[in-house]
């Protein structure tokens, strides 16, 4: 068993990970990022598109504000999205002073790759990860690779992790005053998903068990428009460019006109109910949904700059321009996490959160593009919170290791066929459309498979142990999902239930929460006023 010490500790190094510790720093602390890999490899930031919503070249704090709210059918934490509307443009401003090279529209800040990818596969959130690990470096943060975080213990005294590295083929303690969970949500949950594959749900495993209450964890966004051509990656198509294409059935009528969605672009504000719908054809029509970019021209497409990076791709890979592609949703998004206050503060004391391993700025469905904006803009009120917080801590020097013991017994199973089965019962069970019967059976699988899981007793091979504790963390916060699912007896934003298809907002305006109380969980239902928040869009 190795210590490492820092005042601050960040899991995670994406956008909201990097704020938090950058502004951190500036503010004084020692502060130390923990990843599974090198800093910002492997994390949701880089897979991102590179596009930030806000209040931004002329659209208005009230016009964002609207928006958000509208998307988030009425379930958004209201200060949050004040909060964000007043400071995102000052997070934006940031990354323009660190040296993000960037291209504005009304409403939205873009991040923009130094050079033409050509044909290879564009990745614009590397950028934002470049310009922030950079200045991270330059004002010495310090950075501590290929660690999987297995438990935290916070409280007064400061705060220990307990965390294994393959690669150092031991367990660590990481001490301190004070951490900030920003590990990301769980896409990678599911079996399609656009997101990196170890994106399993760590953070709200991490939160449950370290006595947060969680909150909104039944809300799991799929982006609608990927191309799922057999024998082919999936590759997202960003609203604007889903919007110049036609989306059709294997019978030919027009999906946008047939369920009635009418904003614009429709992955962007309905990303919802065009999931739903395009979910709903596929089953119908044996799993043919198609875009039709064949009539878009070149000069049509790269009128939007993120769009224009993707033209010789899609052709060399997709014959995009040439023939319609098949199109299906993807897992991309965690909209619930652990419940925080305007500073990224849990219950737990010592504890944070920000990004995706937090819940409620969001509500039931999230915006295109606030992702990035939420992480930049909490991220530093969590880093700010969290110096505060670490100030006479003396480094978590009195808090008390969470090293997790094996559980009796040798392994059954093998880790990566255990995750893939699990993957494969979220899709089935707790992914777009949901039901009574469905769920409880998902959540029996998962029970199942956390069981298998849990049992690391004799295993002597790193690789092996860090998969196992990997999908610990994932079947952790896939049961969260299913029992959240489960309770909301409704569908709202992207939620959807089978077995009640309508919004209620008589008896499900409000957030489900839950809290680990002994070994068990312990949920409750907290309706919000009438005056809260907006009510659900039609």
């Amino acid at each position: 068993m190795e210590t490492l010490k820092a005042d601050v500790w960040v899991i995670g190094s994406g956008a909201a990970g990097l704020m938090a510790a950058i502004k951190a720093r500036l503010a004084g602390a020692d502060v130390a990022v923990v990843g599974k890999s090198g800093p910002g490899k492997g994390t949701s930031t880089t897979f991102a598109v590179g596009a930030f919503a806000g209040p931004w070249e002329g659209l208005s704090e009230e016009a964002y504000k609207e928006r958000v709210l509208t998307a988030g059918r009425g379930l958004n934490e209201g200060e949050m999205v004040d909060i964000a509307a007043a400071e995102a443009g000052d997070r934006f401003q940031d990354l323009i002073d660190w040296g993000l090279t960037t291209k504005s529209a009304p409403g939205v800040f873009m991040a923009l790759p130094k050079d033409d990818p050509g044909d290879r596969i564009p990745v614009w959130g590397r950028e934002i990860v470049r310009c922030m690990v950079a200045k991270a470096e330059e004002v010495g943060v310090r950075f501590v690779n290929n660690l999987v975080v297995r438990s935290i213990s916070a409280g007064e005294d400061g705060v220990c992790l307990s965390a294994y590295g393959a690669r150092q083929r031991t367990w660590f303690e990481l001490r301190g005053g004070a951490v900030i969970l920003a590990a990301g949500g769980a896409g990678a949950l599911f079996l399609h998903h656009d997101n990196p594959k170890r994106m399993g749900g760590d953070s709200h495993t991490l939160a449950y068990e370290a006595g947060c209450v969680m909150q909104d964890m039944e809300f799991v966004q799929f982006y609608p428009v990927a191309i799922a051509e057999p024998g082919k990656a999936v590759f997202v198509i960003e609203p604007e460019g889903a919007d110049l294409g036609h989306l059709t059935n294997a019978a030919g009528e027009d999906i946008l006109d047939k369920y009635n969605i009418t904003v614009r672009p429709a992955a962007t504000h309905a990303r919802d109910a065009l999931s739903q719908a395009l979910f709903q054809e596929i089953e119908e029509h044996d799993g043919a949904v198609y875009i039709d970019l064949t009539k878009v021209s070149k000069d049509e497409w790269c009128a939007n700059p993120i769009s224009a990076t993707k033209w010789a791709y899609l052709d060399s890979k997709y014959n995009a321009w040439g023939q319609p592609l098949r199109v299906a949703p993807v897992a991309h998004f965690s909209g619930g996490g652990a419940r925080t206050d305007a500073h990224g503060a849990t219950n737990v004391p010592g504890l944070f959160a920000a990004g995706e391993a937090a819940g409620g700025m969001h509500g039931a469905n999230r915006m295109g593009g606030n992702a990035l904006t939420e992480c930049l803009v909490f991220g530093q009120r969590a880093g700010l919170a969290a110096v505060e917080c670490a100030k006479g801590k003396d480094q978590g020097a009195n808090a008390v290791s969470p090293t997790p013991l094996p559980v009796p017994g040798e392994p059954q199973a093998d880790a990566d066929d255990l995750r893939a089965e699990l993957c494969q019962v979220m899709w089935q069970y707790g992914g777009i459309r949901r039901d009574a019967a469905g769920l409880a059976t998902g959540l029996a699988k998962v029970r199942a498979i956390a069981a298998q899981a849990a049992r690391t007793h004799g295993i002597n091979e790193p690789r092996r142990l860090e998969k196992f504790l990997e999908t610990q963390l994932a079947a952790g916060a896939a049961e969260l999902i299913i029992q959240a699912a489960s309770r909301r007896e409704e569908s709202r934003g992207t939620h959807a239930r089978a077995d009640f298809p309508a919004a209620d907002d008589d008896n499900w305006r409000g957030h489900l929460k839950v809290v680990r109380q002994g070994d068990g969980p312990n949920w409750w239902f907290d309706a919000l006023a009438e005056e809260d928040g907006v009510q659900a869009a039609e």
